[in-house]
Protein backbone atom coordinates (compact mmCIF):
# COMPACT_ATOMS: atom_id res chain seq x y z
CA UNK A 1 0.00 0.00 0.00
CA UNK A 2 1.43 3.36 -1.08
CA UNK A 3 0.15 6.45 0.72
CA UNK A 4 0.95 10.12 0.13
CA UNK A 5 0.62 12.20 3.32
CA UNK A 6 0.21 15.98 3.34
CA UNK A 7 1.11 17.82 6.53
CA UNK A 8 2.57 21.13 7.65
CA UNK A 9 4.60 19.49 10.40
CA UNK A 10 6.57 16.42 11.39
CA UNK A 11 7.69 18.09 14.61
CA UNK A 12 7.32 17.11 18.26
CA UNK A 13 6.50 20.75 19.04
CA UNK A 14 2.88 20.74 17.87
CA UNK A 15 -0.14 18.46 17.88
CA UNK A 16 -0.43 17.96 14.12
CA UNK A 17 3.23 16.98 13.93
CA UNK A 18 2.94 14.47 16.76
CA UNK A 19 -0.26 13.09 15.21
CA UNK A 20 1.41 12.58 11.82
CA UNK A 21 4.57 10.92 13.13
CA UNK A 22 2.85 8.62 15.65
CA UNK A 23 0.06 7.60 13.27
CA UNK A 24 2.37 6.73 10.38
CA UNK A 25 4.65 4.69 12.66
CA UNK A 26 1.65 2.77 14.00
CA UNK A 27 0.37 2.17 10.47
CA UNK A 28 3.74 0.77 9.44
CA UNK A 29 3.63 -1.72 12.32
CA UNK A 30 0.21 -2.93 11.18
CA UNK A 31 0.98 -2.85 7.45
CA UNK A 32 4.70 -3.66 6.90
CA UNK A 33 4.29 -3.14 3.14
CA UNK A 34 3.19 0.47 3.65
CA UNK A 35 5.21 2.84 1.47
CA UNK A 36 5.29 6.36 2.93
CA UNK A 37 5.70 9.58 0.99
CA UNK A 38 5.22 12.97 2.67
CA UNK A 39 4.67 16.39 1.17
CA UNK A 40 5.53 18.92 3.86
CA UNK A 41 4.64 22.59 4.09
CA UNK A 42 7.47 25.08 4.22
CA UNK A 43 9.44 24.06 7.30
CA UNK A 44 9.09 26.28 10.34
CA UNK A 45 9.81 23.78 13.09
CA UNK A 46 12.42 21.05 13.47
CA UNK A 47 11.56 17.58 12.20
CA UNK A 48 11.15 14.96 14.92
CA UNK A 49 14.06 12.62 15.51
CA UNK A 50 11.52 9.81 15.16
CA UNK A 51 11.11 10.45 11.40
CA UNK A 52 13.06 7.62 9.69
CA UNK A 53 15.15 8.00 6.56
CA UNK A 54 12.93 5.47 4.74
CA UNK A 55 10.09 7.98 4.58
CA UNK A 56 10.27 9.97 1.37
CA UNK A 57 9.84 13.52 2.72
CA UNK A 58 10.01 16.68 0.64
CA UNK A 59 8.91 20.28 1.11
CA UNK A 60 6.22 20.78 -1.53
CA UNK A 61 3.30 22.63 0.09
CA UNK A 62 2.64 26.30 0.78
CA UNK A 63 3.32 27.71 4.27
CA UNK A 64 0.68 27.14 6.92
CA UNK A 65 -0.64 30.72 6.68
CA UNK A 66 -1.94 30.06 3.14
CA UNK A 67 -5.51 30.57 4.40
CA UNK A 68 -4.79 34.22 5.19
CA UNK A 69 -2.97 35.15 1.97
CA UNK A 70 -4.42 37.59 -0.54
CA UNK A 71 -6.32 35.99 -3.41
CA UNK A 72 -3.44 36.50 -5.83
CA UNK A 73 -0.87 34.97 -3.48
CA UNK A 74 -3.29 32.19 -2.53
CA UNK A 75 -3.58 31.01 -6.12
CA UNK A 76 0.09 31.63 -6.87
CA UNK A 77 1.00 29.21 -4.08
CA UNK A 78 -1.89 26.77 -4.53
CA UNK A 79 -1.72 25.95 -8.23
CA UNK A 80 1.91 24.76 -8.25
CA UNK A 81 1.24 22.80 -5.03
CA UNK A 82 -1.77 21.05 -6.63
CA UNK A 83 0.39 20.02 -9.59
CA UNK A 84 3.18 18.78 -7.27
CA UNK A 85 0.61 16.82 -5.26
CA UNK A 86 -0.85 15.32 -8.41
CA UNK A 87 2.56 14.17 -9.63
CA UNK A 88 3.36 12.65 -6.24
CA UNK A 89 -0.06 10.99 -5.98
CA UNK A 90 0.34 9.23 -9.33
CA UNK A 91 2.77 6.82 -7.71
CA UNK A 92 0.50 6.16 -4.72
CA UNK A 93 -2.75 4.34 -4.01
CA UNK A 94 -4.36 7.13 -1.99
CA UNK A 95 -3.74 10.55 -0.45
CA UNK A 96 -4.19 11.32 3.25
CA UNK A 97 -4.34 15.06 3.96
CA UNK A 98 -3.36 15.39 7.63
CA UNK A 99 -3.16 19.18 7.48
CA UNK A 100 -6.51 21.00 7.60
CA UNK A 101 -7.99 23.24 4.88
CA UNK A 102 -6.73 24.73 2.58
CA UNK A 103 -3.91 22.18 2.44
CA UNK A 104 -6.51 19.39 2.49
CA UNK A 105 -8.16 21.07 -0.51
CA UNK A 106 -4.80 21.01 -2.31
CA UNK A 107 -4.58 17.32 -1.42
CA UNK A 108 -8.04 16.65 -2.80
CA UNK A 109 -7.50 18.54 -6.05
CA UNK A 110 -4.12 16.89 -6.60
CA UNK A 111 -5.59 13.46 -5.87
CA UNK A 112 -8.47 14.06 -8.28
CA UNK A 113 -6.08 15.07 -11.07
CA UNK A 114 -4.15 11.85 -10.45
CA UNK A 115 -7.34 9.77 -10.28
CA UNK A 116 -6.73 8.77 -6.65
CA UNK A 117 -9.00 8.89 -3.57
CA UNK A 118 -8.30 11.40 -0.80
CA UNK A 119 -8.89 11.00 2.94
CA UNK A 120 -8.54 13.98 5.28
CA UNK A 121 -8.17 14.51 9.02
CA UNK A 122 -10.08 17.31 10.76
CA UNK A 123 -8.27 18.46 13.90
CA UNK A 124 -10.30 21.43 15.07
CA UNK A 125 -10.26 25.18 14.45
CA UNK A 126 -8.78 25.08 10.97
CA UNK A 127 -11.34 22.53 9.78
CA UNK A 128 -14.41 24.41 11.01
CA UNK A 129 -13.29 28.04 10.54
CA UNK A 130 -13.16 27.87 6.70
CA UNK A 131 -16.82 26.85 6.61
CA UNK A 132 -17.72 30.17 8.24
CA UNK A 133 -15.39 32.32 6.16
CA UNK A 134 -17.02 34.37 3.39
CA UNK A 135 -14.11 33.91 1.03
CA UNK A 136 -13.38 30.21 1.63
CA UNK A 137 -16.76 28.72 2.61
CA UNK A 138 -17.99 27.54 -0.80
CA UNK A 139 -14.63 26.00 -1.68
CA UNK A 140 -14.32 24.32 1.71
CA UNK A 141 -17.82 22.84 1.51
CA UNK A 142 -17.17 21.45 -1.95
CA UNK A 143 -13.86 20.11 -0.70
CA UNK A 144 -15.48 18.20 2.18
CA UNK A 145 -17.98 16.65 -0.20
CA UNK A 146 -15.10 15.35 -2.29
CA UNK A 147 -13.22 13.43 0.39
CA UNK A 148 -13.58 9.66 0.34
CA UNK A 149 -13.60 9.85 4.16
CA UNK A 150 -13.21 12.67 6.66
CA UNK A 151 -11.64 11.67 9.99
CA UNK A 152 -12.48 13.82 13.00
CA UNK A 153 -10.11 13.52 15.98
CA UNK A 154 -12.89 14.16 18.50
CA UNK A 155 -16.64 14.02 18.87
CA UNK A 156 -16.59 17.71 19.73
CA UNK A 157 -14.98 18.68 16.42
CA UNK A 158 -17.32 16.30 14.59
CA UNK A 159 -20.40 17.94 16.11
CA UNK A 160 -19.24 21.38 14.99
CA UNK A 161 -18.51 20.10 11.50
CA UNK A 162 -21.89 18.39 11.25
CA UNK A 163 -23.66 21.55 12.38
CA UNK A 164 -21.89 23.68 9.76
CA UNK A 165 -22.35 21.13 6.98
CA UNK A 166 -25.97 20.41 7.88
CA UNK A 167 -25.55 16.64 8.00
CA UNK A 168 -26.89 14.06 10.44
CA UNK A 169 -24.35 13.24 13.19
CA UNK A 170 -22.45 9.97 12.75
CA UNK A 171 -20.32 8.61 15.59
CA UNK A 172 -17.57 6.04 15.72
CA UNK A 173 -15.06 4.59 13.25
CA UNK A 174 -17.69 3.15 10.89
CA UNK A 175 -16.33 2.15 7.48
CA UNK A 176 -19.42 3.11 5.50
CA UNK A 177 -19.71 6.65 6.92
CA UNK A 178 -18.25 9.61 5.07
CA UNK A 179 -17.30 11.35 8.33
CA UNK A 180 -15.91 9.21 11.14
CA UNK A 181 -14.57 9.86 14.62
CA UNK A 182 -11.19 8.32 15.45
CA UNK A 183 -9.96 9.89 18.70
CA UNK A 184 -6.37 10.98 19.14
CA UNK A 185 -4.01 8.70 21.02
CA UNK A 186 -0.76 8.60 22.97
CA UNK A 187 2.36 6.45 23.21
CA UNK A 188 1.87 5.81 26.93
CA UNK A 189 5.04 3.75 27.41
CA UNK A 190 7.29 6.65 26.36
CA UNK A 191 5.85 8.80 29.16
CA UNK A 192 6.28 6.08 31.78
CA UNK A 193 10.03 5.74 31.17
CA UNK A 194 12.48 8.25 32.71
CA UNK A 195 12.88 11.21 30.38
CA UNK A 196 16.35 12.33 31.48
CA UNK A 197 19.59 10.39 32.01
CA UNK A 198 20.23 9.39 35.61
CA UNK A 199 21.75 12.20 37.63
CA UNK A 200 20.64 15.06 35.37
CA UNK A 201 18.68 17.78 37.13
CA UNK A 202 16.52 20.69 36.07
CA UNK A 203 15.30 23.77 37.98
CA UNK A 204 11.77 22.37 38.30
CA UNK A 205 13.06 19.39 40.29
CA UNK A 206 13.37 21.62 43.37
CA UNK A 207 9.72 22.41 44.05
CA UNK A 208 6.09 21.40 43.41
CA UNK A 209 4.59 23.01 40.32
CA UNK A 210 1.63 23.30 38.03
CA UNK A 211 2.20 22.97 34.30
CA UNK A 212 0.54 24.45 31.21
CA UNK A 213 1.46 23.63 27.60
CA UNK A 214 0.50 25.22 24.32
CA UNK A 215 1.42 28.13 22.10
CA UNK A 216 0.78 31.50 23.75
CA UNK A 217 -2.42 32.41 21.96
CA UNK A 218 -5.91 33.12 23.18
CA UNK A 219 -7.60 29.82 22.35
CA UNK A 220 -5.08 27.91 24.50
CA UNK A 221 -6.54 29.70 27.52
CA UNK A 222 -3.32 30.61 29.34
CA UNK A 223 -5.09 33.65 30.76
CA UNK A 224 -7.27 31.21 32.72
CA UNK A 225 -4.62 28.70 33.82
CA UNK A 226 -2.08 31.38 34.70
CA UNK A 227 -4.77 33.59 36.19
CA UNK A 228 -5.87 30.76 38.49
CA UNK A 229 -2.31 30.13 39.67
CA UNK A 230 -1.79 33.83 40.34
CA UNK A 231 -4.96 33.89 42.43
CA UNK A 232 -3.68 30.98 44.53
CA UNK A 233 0.04 31.78 44.64
CA UNK A 234 -0.01 33.52 48.02
CA UNK A 235 -1.72 30.55 49.67
CA UNK A 236 0.77 28.07 48.18
CA UNK A 237 4.15 29.84 48.53
CA UNK A 238 6.26 26.78 47.64
CA UNK A 239 4.54 26.15 44.30
CA UNK A 240 5.73 27.34 40.88
CA UNK A 241 3.96 27.50 37.52
CA UNK A 242 5.65 26.55 34.24
CA UNK A 243 4.38 27.44 30.77
CA UNK A 244 5.73 25.48 27.81
CA UNK A 245 4.93 26.51 24.24
CA UNK A 246 5.88 28.85 21.46
CA UNK A 247 6.11 32.44 22.67
CA UNK A 248 4.00 34.75 20.55
CA UNK A 249 5.67 38.07 21.37
CA UNK A 250 2.33 39.79 20.88
CA UNK A 251 -0.18 41.69 22.99
CA UNK A 252 -1.58 38.47 24.45
CA UNK A 253 1.81 37.38 25.78
CA UNK A 254 2.44 40.91 27.07
CA UNK A 255 -0.82 40.74 29.07
CA UNK A 256 0.21 37.45 30.63
CA UNK A 257 3.61 38.78 31.61
CA UNK A 258 2.09 41.97 33.01
CA UNK A 259 -0.24 39.92 35.19
CA UNK A 260 2.78 38.16 36.68
CA UNK A 261 4.76 41.38 37.05
CA UNK A 262 1.89 43.24 38.71
CA UNK A 263 1.71 40.56 41.43
CA UNK A 264 5.46 40.57 41.95
CA UNK A 265 5.72 36.83 41.31
CA UNK A 266 9.04 35.18 40.54
CA UNK A 267 7.53 31.68 40.53
CA UNK A 268 6.06 31.79 37.02
CA UNK A 269 8.34 30.59 34.23
CA UNK A 270 7.76 31.15 30.49
CA UNK A 271 9.98 28.43 28.94
CA UNK A 272 8.94 28.68 25.30
CA UNK A 273 9.54 25.50 23.30
CA UNK A 274 11.77 22.98 25.04
CA UNK A 275 13.52 19.76 23.94
CA UNK A 276 11.34 16.67 23.93
CA UNK A 277 13.16 15.12 26.88
CA UNK A 278 12.60 18.23 28.99
CA UNK A 279 8.94 18.32 27.97
CA UNK A 280 8.42 14.75 29.10
CA UNK A 281 10.30 15.34 32.33
CA UNK A 282 8.15 18.39 33.05
CA UNK A 283 5.06 16.27 32.44
CA UNK A 284 6.21 13.44 34.66
CA UNK A 285 7.10 15.65 37.62
CA UNK A 286 4.16 18.08 37.51
CA UNK A 287 1.68 18.01 40.37
CA UNK A 288 -1.17 19.26 38.17
CA UNK A 289 -1.46 19.75 34.42
CA UNK A 290 -3.81 22.65 33.72
CA UNK A 291 -4.75 23.31 30.10
CA UNK A 292 -7.91 25.40 29.86
CA UNK A 293 -8.64 26.23 26.20
CA UNK A 294 -11.38 28.69 25.32
CA UNK A 295 -13.45 29.58 22.30
CA UNK A 296 -11.39 32.55 21.13
CA UNK A 297 -12.66 35.85 19.78
CA UNK A 298 -11.76 34.69 16.25
CA UNK A 299 -13.75 31.46 16.69
CA UNK A 300 -10.70 29.27 17.38
CA UNK A 301 -11.08 26.29 19.71
CA UNK A 302 -9.21 23.21 20.94
CA UNK A 303 -10.11 20.21 18.78
CA UNK A 304 -8.86 17.52 21.17
CA UNK A 305 -5.66 18.07 23.13
CA UNK A 306 -3.15 15.19 22.92
CA UNK A 307 -1.41 16.85 25.86
CA UNK A 308 -4.17 15.63 28.21
CA UNK A 309 -3.37 12.03 27.29
CA UNK A 310 0.36 12.70 27.61
CA UNK A 311 -0.19 14.08 31.11
CA UNK A 312 -2.36 11.09 31.95
CA UNK A 313 0.32 8.71 30.68
CA UNK A 314 2.70 10.51 33.05
CA UNK A 315 0.35 9.85 35.98
CA UNK A 316 -0.57 13.54 36.37
CA UNK A 317 -4.13 14.79 37.03
CA UNK A 318 -5.47 17.32 34.54
CA UNK A 319 -7.82 20.26 34.40
CA UNK A 320 -9.55 20.93 31.09
CA UNK A 321 -12.34 23.13 29.72
CA UNK A 322 -15.86 22.19 28.82
CA UNK A 323 -17.16 23.13 25.36
CA UNK A 324 -13.88 22.06 23.75
CA UNK A 325 -12.16 18.91 22.58
CA UNK A 326 -11.05 18.36 26.18
CA UNK A 327 -14.45 16.74 26.68
CA UNK A 328 -13.17 13.83 24.57
CA UNK A 329 -9.75 13.61 26.22
CA UNK A 330 -10.59 14.08 29.93
CA UNK A 331 -12.89 11.80 31.93
CA UNK A 332 -14.41 14.24 34.39
CA UNK A 333 -13.90 13.15 37.99
CA UNK A 334 -11.90 10.13 36.83
CA UNK A 335 -8.73 11.30 35.07
CA UNK A 336 -9.16 15.00 35.82
CA UNK A 337 -11.63 17.84 36.18
CA UNK A 338 -13.62 19.54 33.42
CA UNK A 339 -14.67 23.10 34.21
CA UNK A 340 -16.39 26.05 32.59
CA UNK A 341 -14.31 28.51 30.59
CA UNK A 342 -14.26 30.93 33.51
CA UNK A 343 -11.43 32.05 35.78
CA UNK A 344 -13.45 31.35 38.92
CA UNK A 345 -14.15 27.77 37.83
CA UNK A 346 -10.52 27.07 36.93
CA UNK A 347 -9.34 28.58 40.21
CA UNK A 348 -11.69 26.38 42.27
CA UNK A 349 -10.56 23.23 40.47
CA UNK A 350 -6.88 24.12 40.75
CA UNK A 351 -7.21 24.91 44.44
CA UNK A 352 -8.92 21.57 45.02
CA UNK A 353 -6.09 19.65 43.39
CA UNK A 354 -3.28 21.70 44.90
CA UNK A 355 -4.48 21.05 48.43
CA UNK A 356 -5.58 17.40 48.04
CA UNK A 357 -2.65 15.07 47.40
CA UNK A 358 -4.79 11.94 47.65
CA UNK A 359 -7.12 13.22 44.94
CA UNK A 360 -4.15 14.07 42.72
CA UNK A 361 -2.81 10.55 43.13
CA UNK A 362 -6.15 8.89 42.38
CA UNK A 363 -6.81 10.96 39.25
CA UNK A 364 -3.22 10.47 38.11
CA UNK A 365 -3.44 6.69 38.39
CA UNK A 366 -6.75 6.64 36.51
CA UNK A 367 -5.21 8.89 33.88
CA UNK A 368 -2.37 6.43 33.44
CA UNK A 369 -4.80 3.57 32.90
CA UNK A 370 -6.89 5.59 30.45
CA UNK A 371 -3.79 6.59 28.46
CA UNK A 372 -2.73 2.95 28.14
CA UNK A 373 -6.05 2.16 26.46
CA UNK A 374 -5.77 5.19 24.13
CA UNK A 375 -2.90 3.87 22.04
CA UNK A 376 -1.84 4.70 18.50
CA UNK A 377 -2.16 1.07 17.42
CA UNK A 378 -5.93 1.20 18.03
CA UNK A 379 -6.10 4.54 16.22
CA UNK A 380 -4.09 3.17 13.30
CA UNK A 381 -6.27 0.05 13.04
CA UNK A 382 -9.32 2.28 12.48
CA UNK A 383 -7.45 4.43 9.94
CA UNK A 384 -6.15 1.37 8.09
CA UNK A 385 -9.71 0.04 7.97
CA UNK A 386 -10.71 3.26 6.19
CA UNK A 387 -7.82 2.96 3.74
CA UNK A 388 -8.83 -0.56 2.83
CA UNK A 389 -12.52 0.32 2.55
CA UNK A 390 -11.79 3.24 0.22
CA UNK A 391 -9.46 1.18 -1.95
CA UNK A 392 -12.02 -1.65 -2.09
CA UNK A 393 -14.57 0.85 -3.37
CA UNK A 394 -12.10 1.66 -6.14
CA UNK A 395 -11.67 -2.03 -6.92
CA UNK A 396 -8.14 -2.22 -5.57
Amino acid sequence: MRVLYLTDSLSDLDGVGRYAVRLIHALEELEPRLSVRVLLARKHRPTSAEVPARWQVEVGLPPDYLFHMSRMRFWAHSLPAILRTSRAAQGCDLVHAIKDYPHSWIGLRGAQLAGKPCIATAHGTYSVQPLKDRRHSARARACYRGFARLISVSGYTARLLDAELGVEPVAGPVSNARRVVIPNAVDAASYAAPALPAGETRPWHAHPYTLAMGELKERKGHHLSLGAFVELAERFPQWHHYIVGKLSGDEYEARLRELVRSRGLDRVHFLGNVPEADKRDLMQRAAVFVHTPVTASDGGFEGFGIVYLEAGASGVPVIGSRDSGAEDAVMNGVTGLLVEQKLSAVTRALEQLMQDGALRQRLGEEGRQHARSSDWRTNAQAVLQLYRAVLAERGK
